[in-house]
């Protein structure tokens, strides 16, 4: 009778062990598919050039890349340069409204939009200048005024330091980065500016539709948005899911945050990046932004020496989105400081694509600092 318990008791065991199986063998099963229902393939730059190109699109050959194009308009001319994962669509509201007043050239850079991986992986400064300088020869423009948001920002400041003799001015959105040091008054990172003893302009716009007090909530809690993004690219494991796993809802929710206000992003803008992030070679090509490289034969010419942004007659406006979750708006201010040709606009409720986001409001901010004698 005994026996026969001990026996009952192991099958019941044995059997409850197998149910437990079935179920984590389920929920593994359930991940699996979960997992294989993200993954995005790339898209041939084929389909993408039919969507995303038309007669004002031209491309050039340039360091083995057929590097995507825009060039409208007459008059002084303005390069427009995008930042990560963006497009040179990000500007299309830029060159629809000012096209009839000035020459708008704006460019895909290496490892997005239609232009596509560089051939090499070769994504440093000495390339992205010898980019920009062909640019400038091939189309015949003398001189230039440089707009770039977050990366391209950074592109156009140095580019500026390091031909200033082709710069007419410089206007950064949320973004940008000094080869030289200038001279400046220091601040901690955590603080803001009370008062103001330089001679440039800085205009703080408030709210929309907000008491004098909403401005200061908004600041503090810029300070403390960070980034749900910029956390996972920071992991490796993660960061490398980005070549295949890739869905739009991940896509949107990235742009969301990018966003001060996501009600202002368009569905349509939610297309574009999604696509162009899956042209064949983007995805890769991020990642290889981020690993180290084999030294690679370089053919490019070398880089003139960078000169001090202060020891130029190059104006500089900067324009940041308080809410901006990727680069602290305490960015903006050290570069105020240190750049004394320099003003400064700070978009209380606008995120880290200003340019973007509001088009009609910063259009006209620009258009006046273009448009005035400096």
């Amino acid at each position: 009778m005994r026996h026969n318990r001990i026996s009952f008791v192991i099958l019941k065991s044995v059997k409850a062990l197998k149910i437990i199986g079935f179920i984590i063998a389920g929920f593994i099963l359930i991940l699996v598919i979960l997992l294989l229902s993200l993954i995005r393939p790339d898209i041939p730059v084929e389909k993408l050039m039919d969507l995303y190109t038309d007669e004002s699109s031209l491309f050039m050959d340039i360091d083995g890349m057929q590097v995507h194009i825009k060039d409208e308009g007459n008059g002084q001319a303005l390069l427009l340069l995008h930042g990560m994962f963006a497009s040179l669509h990000t500007w299309d509201p830029w060159a629809d409204t000012l096209s009839d007043e000035f020459r708008i050239v704006r460019v895909d850079l290496p490892g997005f939009g239609i232009t596509g991986p560089h051939p090499k992986g070769d994504y440093s400064l000495r390339a992205s200048m010898y980019l920009l300088e062909t640019i400038r020869w091939d189309l015949g423009i003398e001189n230039w005024t440089l707009i770039g948001n977050s990366m391209g920002g950074g592109l156009a400041l140095s580019y500026a330091q390091l031909y200033p003799d082709h710069t007419d001015k410089v206007i950064l959105f949320n973004g940008g980065r000094l080869l030289t040091s200038a001279t400046g008054p220091a601040r901690p990172a955590d603080e803001e500016p009370e008062t103001k003893d330089k001679t440039t302009i800085e205009r703080v716009d408030t709210a929309e539709n907000g008491e004098p007090n909403s401005a200061n909530q908004l600041a503090v809690a810029s300070d403390e948005r960070q980034s749900l993004v910029l956390r996972a690219l920071g992991s490796p494991y993660l960061r490398n899911t980005l070549s295949v796993l890739t869905p739009k809802f991940i896509i949107e929710a990235s742009l969301k945050e990018v966003y001060g206000n996501p009600e202002r992003l368009k569905p349509e803008n939610v297309t574009r990046y999604y696509e162009l992030l899956r042209r064949e070679g983007n995805r890769q090509a991020y990642l290889n932004r981020r690993q180290p490289q084999p030294r690679q034969e370089n053919i490019l010419p070398e880089l003139p020496e960078p000169v001090s942004i202060n020891d130029t007659e190059i104006p500089v406006m900067i324009l940041w989105g308080r809410l901006d979750s990727w680069i602290p708006v305490r960015t903006g201010y050290r570069l105020h400081d240190v750049i004394e040709r320099s003003e400064l606009v700070i978009y209380e409720e606008l995120g880290h694509v200003p340019m973007e986001e509001d088009p009609e409001r910063t259009i006209v901010d620009v258009r006046d600092f273009l448009m005035r004698a400096d």
